[in-house]
């Protein structure tokens, strides 16, 4: 009689995975029929290309400077990923060359825009680095003339901010005991606008001590840190610092949800010869994930400046995905995003396949989806801060796709109030907050898998102060965009602007046609 081998525990799973498998693969290779070309480095991505497009622009309603304008703008741009290794990071840029002519001025002018980060392992599992540098476009002053993101337009409001910054640290466990971080960090920030627009310089350190991730269900961190930031300019020098102490307590009451308490103290120089707060803290906290695809966390404190914290959700589902972040904390230096940058569309896609664990298959999927649209597409452009200010701000990002039809939105508010001496602009109330509301919302159809329209709306608000008018700029943009040749794409967009202003006022329509080639 035969003896029939028992089949291996595995071989079902094998079997009932190896079609999803197929239908991933499939549409790796299928559906970047729209995306850039992603190029394998060592199991990272390489997505290099350059656009060029050629504008036409009417702009009416200033007080001078109406008329038409032809714009030429060539852009290099390259995005790179690596996860793996003991170097990894990712770097996001696109330069901007402008050429002008008409409206009695012929100029040039140039734009970059740069995301990187890196995370270096010097020493395996004990010392590392953390390096970020970024440049954006930025707005001088929230009251005086905005653009959309992404626009051709010369605007004198405008600037562009270059970040730089540099973590060491160390970390470790003392035996069975506790898990310790040694971390000390130094930015800098500047702009394009000369010696009119101030610098920073900020340096923090940071020690923490806690319970080792050991499964209990009761922990324990204490923790200090010191933060200090300079801005100088023509207007004088203006410093501010914060050091901070703080003992907390976690407690795992569910494999779902884990609850958490502090207290603390706090010693704060706002700057601008203001007198030094010292001041008792305490707060609370959560972490809920019900399931897999969504999760709440907050993290609630209450220090002299009132409550401050950060609550984030974020849930998705099979076409959709939601974020929600609500932040109230101060912030150092004069980079706007100092207190985090807006998500990006990217970004966005980049969460809603979270799922898929391999970072070249991930990126295939969301250039896919992207159809031509900005992958660094935001709500807001960010403008200038002081040395030391307290910033509230709420983000809503949605996305939803089906077969042809897919949805963007973005949504904030932001409230910032500015301490210390007035530094960058007379207009900018160091007492009154500076409120702004907007949104940005895409509607995209795909007609086949080469050819798809967008169609998009922008408005953004800035609320006036005792001092200073405020300003409502609107925008709406029609777009379409296919796929001309294997690594050739064409576009042809239409936009109208309005920006209502009691100092300055336009209304610019536009048509671009441009070309973008992968290498």
């Amino acid at each position: 009689m035969r003896r029939i081998s028992p089949r291996p525990p595995l071989a079902g799973l094998r079997r009932r995975l190896r079609l999803p498998a197929l239908a991933l693969l499939a549409a790796a290779v299928v559906q970047p029929a729209l995306a850039q070309d992603v190029v394998s480095l060592h199991r990272g991505t390489f997505v290099p290309s350059v656009t060029a497009e050629a504008s036409y622009v009417q702009t009416d309603g200033r007080t001078t400077g109406n008329g038409r304008e032809g714009i030429l703008r060539v852009s290099p741009s390259l995005h790179w990923t690596d996860r793996t290794g003991r170097i990894q990071g990712s770097v996001d840029y696109v330069g901007d060359l402008f050429t002008r002519k008409g409206r009695g001025a012929n100029d040039t002018d140039y734009r970059n825009t740069l995301s990187a980060r890196a995370l270096t392992e010097v020493v395996r599992g004990f010392a590392f680095v953390d390096a970020t540098a970024a440049v954006t476009q930025q707005a001088i002053s929230p009251f005086g003339q905005q653009s959309v993101v992404g626009s051709v337009q010369a605007n004198d409001n405008q600037t562009e901010v270059r970040s730089i910054g540099v973590s060491p640290y160390v970390r470790g466990g003392i035996g069975n005991w506790a898990d310790y971080e040694v971390r000390f960090g130094a930015g800098y920030s500047n702009t394009r606008g000369g010696s009119a627009i101030p610098t920073s310089r900020t340096s923090d350190a940071l020690f923490r001590l806690a319970s080792p991730r050991s499964g209990a269900r009761v922990g324990w961190n204490l923790s200090a840190t010191q933060r200090h930031a300079r801005t100088t300019g023509a207007a004088g020098a203006d410093t501010a610092e914060e050091s901070r102490i703080r003992a907390g307590l976690t407690w795992v009451a569910t494999p779902q949800l884990q609850l958490s308490a502090s207290a603390g103290a706090e010693s704060v120089d706002e700057g601008g010869r203001a007198v030094r707060h010292q001041d008792a803290t305490g707060g609370v906290g959560l972490v809920w994930a019900p399931t897999l695809l969504t999760r709440l966390s907050a993290d609630v404190e209450h220090r002299y400046v009132g409550n401050t914290g950060r609550i984030n959700f974020i849930t998705r589902g099979p076409y959709t995905v939601l974020s929600y972040t609500l932040t109230r904390d101060t912030t150092f230096g004069i980079d706007g995003n100092a207190g985090g940058a807006p998500i990006t569309l990217y970004q966005l896609l980049f969460l809603k396949y979270a799922s898929v664990p391999d970072a070249i298959d991930r990126d295939r999927l969301i250039f896919a989806e992207l159809a031509g649209r900005d992958p660094n597409q935001v709500a807001t452009v960010p403008f200038l801060g002081r040395a030391y200010s307290l910033q509230t701000r709420q983000d809503l990002s949605l996305a939803w796709t089906g077969r042809r039809l897919s949805l963007t939105l973005f949504a904030f508010s932001s409230n910032s109030r500015g301490f210390g001496a007035e530094s960058l602009s007379s207009l900018v109330s160091t007492d009154e907050p500076i409120v702004q509301h907007g949104y940005t919302s895409t509607l995209a159809y795909r007609f086949t898998p080469y050819t798809s329209l967008t169609m998009s709306g922008t408005r953004r608000m800035t609320f006036a102060t005792s001092v200073a008018s405020g300003n409502d700029l609107k925008s709406a943009e029609l777009g379409l965009t296919s796929q001309i040749g294997r690594r050739t794409i064409g576009r042809i967009t239409a936009r109208y602007t309005v920006f209502n202003s009691q100092t300055e006022p336009y209304r610019e329509s536009s048509l671009s046609s441009s070309l973008t080639l992968r290498f």
